[in-house]
């Protein structure tokens, strides 16, 4: 049997459409972490703002605030990763039969048109508080639990899905959490400055919406990463054989745990770097590594192991060894200061160009980490062929 024997699970647009939305959402993720860097996520008080606000106002590029360029690059570059995200789903959703079809894609073009009312209508509130800031503001409610249960029910319409049989469920599944998984962590973004300006705290509440949304954005990359992934035509002869999968799943499922849990950590440490999250960040990068490393042996050990997972658990390895060296140089950068700045707390030294760069990129690869290791669980549950097939097929 081989790969060609398979049909597609969902049409090559929709394969397109989800390679190219993980790639944008590389620059997106480039963009939140320079912001995030180089602290210039308030650097704009005011959310929400149109997509184009930087086209039409030239000025603002003229003045070279690096900051303020930062912050609407990334929320442009928002705009055009949701763009990619609603069209991922249509396609995807258009490739189901009959009334699931119709049903679906009205769902998702009910969800467009109701979440883009609830920023029509934030826009509104702000130039309100703008133009009289004694006055009461008047927040779309409405709009925004018509667009909470329009999500909710094409969450659930993805759910119900897979307990079919047809090919390409999970593909359509994963693209509907995608959309609103990307709509929440725009909200997540731009609720972080706006809670703030509203409260007249600025750095309070957005500390912790802040710290959420780099967290979210992890997990909203992985998924499509996944999205991407299962998209592709089935390879029967890489699928693992049982006793593999049982020697290795369990401890693939371990290891995304351990590298979501560093995550979480590192998240910790860019937004409140206390000496405990300094800790636990150290503590848990030891646990991943060791995972990691076991995890690639027993991978190896066998022939229909080696084929199936050798590339992956590879890769992995790499990018942890790339990830580690980026690691003690963002931790130099952060916190081992001399000179003039050395009496200072790291929050409150100037952010060099290479500094901000290297927080950034290893933000960067800890995301890829995560993805590589959720890749290698995809990897080792996945069937295309009953499990008494695997053996013969992993020999040949």
């Amino acid at each position: 049997m081989t790969d060609e024997t398979l049909p597609r699970p969902v049409t090559r647009a929709v394969r397109v459409a989800a390679i190219s939305l993980a790639l944008v959402a590389v620059l997106l993720l480039t963009l939140g972490g320079l912001t995030t860097s180089f602290r210039a996520g308030m650097a704009d008080p005011v959310w929400p703002t149109e997509p184009w606000f930087l086209i039409v106002n030239g000025h603002v590029w003229k003045e070279a605030r690096t900051g303020f360029l930062l912050e609407h690059t990334h929320r442009a570059a928002g705009w055009i990763v949701g763009g990619l995200a609603s069209l991922l789903a249509v396609l995807a959703w258009l490739s189901a039969k009959g009334t699931t079809r119709v049903v679906a894609v009205g769902l998702i073009a009910g969800l467009l048109a109701s979440y883009g009312d609830f920023h029509r209508r934030m826009m509104a509130v702000w130039e309100v508080r703008q133009a009289n800031p004694g006055e009461p503001l008047t927040y779309p409610v409405g709009v925004g639990y018509a667009t909470a249960a329009l999500a909710a029910l094409l969450l659930l319409m993805g759910v119900v899905h897979l307990f079919g049989r047809s090919r390409g469920k999970w593909v359509r599944a994963l693209s509907g959490f995608v959309l609103v998984a990307v709509m929440v962590q725009g909200l997540l973004g731009g609720l972080r400055v706006f809670l703030d300006q509203l409260t007249g705290l600025t750095n309070t509440v957005g500390v912790e919406l802040s710290a959420l949304h780099g967290v979210f954005a992890q997990v909203v990359f992985t998924t499509m990463v996944c999205a991407a992934i299962l998209a592709a035509r089935p390879k029967p002869e890489f699928d693992l054989p049982a006793e593999d999968r049982a020697r290795v799943g369990g401890l693939s499922l371990l290891l995304v745990a351990a590298v979501f849990l560093q995550l979480l950590w590192a998240v910790w440490v860019r937004h409140a770097p206390t000496p405990l999250a300094q800790r636990l960040h150290f503590l848990t990068a030891f646990v991943v590594l060791g995972l990691a490393v076991w995890l690639t042996v027993r991978a190896r050990s066998t022939p229909a192991g080696r084929k199936s997972l050798g590339f992956d658990v590879s890769h992995l390895i790499g990018i942890l060894a790339v990830q580690v060296l980026l690691g003690v140089e963002a931790w130099m950068s952060k916190f081992a200061a001399a000179g003039p700045y050395m009496a200072l707390p790291p929050e409150m030294r100037p952010i060099a160009v290479e500094s901000g760069a290297i927080r950034t990129l290893h933000q960067l690869i800890g995301t890829a980490v995560l993805a590589a290791s959720v890749v290698i669980v995809l990897r080792v549950y996945r069937r295309t062929r009953p499990d008494s097939l695997a053996p013969v097929a992993a020999q040949g």
